[in-house]
């Protein structure tokens, strides 16, 4: 049996593709104590943002910031995934001029894009995203 430190059992940890209901998504400013639920920072330049495709509120867009937007399980990131595939700190999405990248902050299950690992990379609209077991589609707002 998989125990923790305490000696209580350990909650199963799925691998890389499997889907725990236990998953949730944060974003900060607008996350219930009890029932959380994306919280959004707003994007300056409008519509760009990360569309859950799989774990909680799939099909719920999260606005990427202009400024920069973290991701990992620590409630300081701009999106908050909770679940235990996810990195305290496990991905940056920066805007580089007209583009937009995104960054692995040195995460233990890697980041993927469009099936692929990645330290770093350009984004697309319609890119695949993939953090723990959660799925994205990078979609990209009007030109400013």
């Amino acid at each position: 049996m998989n125990e923790g430190r305490s000696g209580v059992p350990a909650p199963a940890v799925g691998t890389f593709g499997d889907e725990s209901t236990e998953a949730v998504v944060f974003v900060p400013g607008q996350a219930a104590p009890l029932t959380p639920v994306p919280e959004v920072r707003p994007d300056p330049v409008g519509g760009t943002g990360l569309v859950v495709t799989r774990g909680p509120r799939a099909g719920a867009t999260i606005p990427v910031s202009v400024g920069g937007t973290t991701v990992g399980r620590d409630r300081d990131c701009d999106i908050t995934l909770d679940s235990p595939t996810v990195s305290r700190r496990h991905a940056r999405i920066d805007r580089d001029g007209a583009h937009y990248t995104i960054t692995d902050t040195g995460s233990l299950n890697g980041t993927y894009l469009n099936r692929s690992p990645v330290d770093r990379a350009r984004l697309v609209d319609g890119d695949e995203i993939w953090i723990g077991t959660f799925r994205f589609t990078f979609r990209t707002g009007p030109a400013t």
